[in-house]
């Protein structure tokens, strides 16, 4: 048996199939490219097995169980989700790829963006700690000197 067996989706991961099928559960809308070498696919419920090349695509209409397996040596095969499957409807791996790469980046950025705000503001409310502490200490100076000079004048 395959050690890549999946008992979950897995979409968005990059897979090497051999000879031995390697059962996947795939999302309806999901695809399945080849990346590498030639792949055997069969589906439970289908009437016809499919052979994959380079750059081929597999499309995933069902929920039942799906067996790849490798022909000629190993395989690599790309899981696509249903939204990097749907976002390209050609066979174009390397288009599709460079799609997930895009959102990947954007989301990246949205999380450091997020990050970089928090900070921000703790660092912000932390300075108003610090003016607030600041404007206190002074009064209490000014409170303090004033009480000082009030009890000067009132002694003379």
């Amino acid at each position: 048996m395959n050690p890549n067996t999946l008992a979950h989706d897995d979409t968005g991961s990059l897979l090497t199939v051999d000879a031995n099928p390697l059962p996947l559960r795939l999302p309806i809308g999901s695809a399945i490219f080849v990346f590498s070498g030639e792949v055997w696919i069969t589906q439970e419920g289908r009437r016809d097995d499919v052979v994959l090349g380079f750059g081929e695509r597999f499309d995933v209409q069902s929920c039942e169980l799906i067996l790849v397996s490798g022909l000629r040596g190993n395989a690599r095969i790309y899981a696509a989700s249903p939204i990097d499957a749907s976002a390209r409807v050609d066979s174009d791996l390397f288009a599709l790829l460079s799609l997930r790469a895009r959102r990947l980046r954007a989301e990246y950025i949205d999380r450091v963006a997020h990050s970089a705000w928090k900070l921000m503001l703790s660092a912000f409310a932390d300075s108003l700690v610090y003016i607030r502490r600041a404007i206190h200490a002074i009064k209490e100076r000014r409170s303090s000197r004033l009480e000082a000079l009030w009890h000067r004048v009132s002694t003379m």
